[in-house]
């Protein structure tokens, strides 16, 4: 927009129009006032054109990725998991490429073949490592994997570390004198890149498979509040609060990121009540399948509606003696609450919206301190109106770790019967009746 105003004034001086507002001197008798007052509302209203067309280009493609978005969530899980994996090969291309420079890297061969190499041996490790685990809670799906996979199974944690200590010796031994510097910085940079892009998403297969309600509830939270910030930025910003609110990004204002917090809460309310209600979104799949195939399931206590009053005494019994005072001292509210239904997961879900709207944009605040320290305005131009795939999800990837620590912590446990019974099938014939005998004689005492 700066840029834009100054290439409106700058026309505006080279036809003899130019204000004291724009040059810092008296305005010239010679020029008529009435032209002066003609060109700057022409110019606000080219403004407002211009401002007017970004935001239905923004609009247009936002709904067009939406869309495209809720097609490969109804394909289901291995097609959603597929598409995180394409996305982070997507981003890490975007990072890596900010610090390219084709004249040194004609230099060096296959230096840019290395550092990809070392992505993917992350991107092994992390997913199979998360499929593994899938595998390891059920002894019926251990025992349908092929030898090739078993073996894959058993050994994956020592193939990763052969591929990770060769490539740490084929790093090494790529290495060209007079150009050490510029390697070392270059591989100090993808090893943070692969620390955005791939050990943050890290659990996305696990809480993909616990129900995709984990998944969809936290990316539309955050789709909700990167276009609740925008439009409330573009209609309330520096309105209300004039104070800058970040240096990083001087296009954000207060009004946005408040608004949209408020906005961010209200939507993650109603939106995962709607979710607790489909069996698609709650159930979690027994087996890793391409077909889309129905889910049917009992849903669990925390998707379906519960009185408040019962919720709360849950979360802490000392809460019991509150709601004891608030009968007492407001016993018309305490009805209300008393009556009162909703989803354990609900409240889950403000949780998850909090932060979506006070952690996760930070996220996005990083992407803006990486494109003003190399002077880049987007990290691709894929998306008109948005940029690139980092430009979108930036503010994803910290969601997906906080999603999957606060449901490991406080949804799931890390042990059930069929992980125990998976464990157990993995022992030989003499171990699992030495296991035998202690449970029978624990159930005795």
């Amino acid at each position: 927009m700066r840029n834009l105003r100054r290439r409106i004034r700058g026309n505006d001086v080279q036809r003899g129009f130019s204000t004291e507002e724009d040059t810092g001197l008296e305005s010239d008798p010679m020029d008529p006032p009435s032209s002066s007052k003609n060109s700057t509302e022409g110019g606000e209203k080219l403004l407002s054109k211009v401002k007017l067309k970004k935001m239905t280009i923004r609009a247009v493609f936002g709904t067009a990725m939406m869309v495209l978005f809720a097609g490969i969530i109804y394909l289901g899980h291995v097609y959603i998991c597929i598409l995180v994996f394409c996305l982070q090969c997507f981003i890490f291309s975007e990072l890596v490429g900010v610090r390219k420079r084709q004249a040194a890297e004609r230099k060096m061969p296959l230096f840019r073949s290395i550092q990809w190499a070392w992505f993917l041996v992350a991107a092994f490790f992390t997913w199979y490592y998360q499929v593994c685990e899938f595998f390891g809670k059920n002894p019926e799906r251990l025992q349908a994997l092929s030898a090739i996979n078993r073996f894959i199974y058993e050994k994956n944690m020592m193939i990763s570390f052969a591929l990770y200590t060769t490539l740490l010796i084929v790093s090494i031994l790529s290495l060209r004198k007079g150009l050490y510097k510029y390697q070392l910085t270059q591989y100090t940079w993808t090893v943070v890149t692969i620390c955005i892009v791939v050990f943050q998403t890290q659990a996305v297969f696990q809480i993909v498979y616990a129900g995709l309600f984990w998944f969809v509830l936290p990316t539309s939270l955050v789709i909700c509040n990167d276009i609740m910030a925008y439009y409330c930025g573009q209609l309330l910003g520096k309105k209300l609060i004039r104070k800058r609110f970040l240096e990083l990004s001087p296009n954000k204002t207060w009004e946005g990121f408040l608004g949209s917090a408020i906005c961010t809460l209200v939507f993650a309310f109603w939106f995962s009540g709607r979710l607790c209600t489909h069996n698609w979104m709650t159930c979690a799949p027994t087996h890793i399948s391409f077909a889309i195939d129905p889910l049917s399931c009992e849903r669990a206590p925390m998707y379906r509606p519960r009185p408040l009053h019962a919720i709360v005494e849950d979360l802490n019994p000392a809460f019991a003696r509150v709601l004891e005072i608030i009968r007492e001292m407001a016993p018309a509210l305490a009805v209300r609450f008393y009556k009162a239904e909703l989803c354990s997961a609900q409240l889950h879900a403000l949780i998850l919206g909090l932060f979506a709207s006070f952690v996760a944009p930070f996220g996005g605040f990083l992407s803006s301190a990486i494109k003003r320290a190399y002077g880049i305005k987007d990290f691709n131009t894929l998306i008109p109106g948005h940029g690139g795939m980092m430009d979108r999800f930036d503010c994803q990837f910290v969601m997906f770790l906080c999603t999957y620590v606060h449901s490991r912590t406080f949804c799931s446990s890390p042990l059930g019967m069929e992980a125990i019974l998976a464990f157990a099938a993995q022992l030989s014939a003499e171990d699992q009746r030495e296991l035998l005998r202690r449970l029978q004689a624990q159930i005795q005492l």
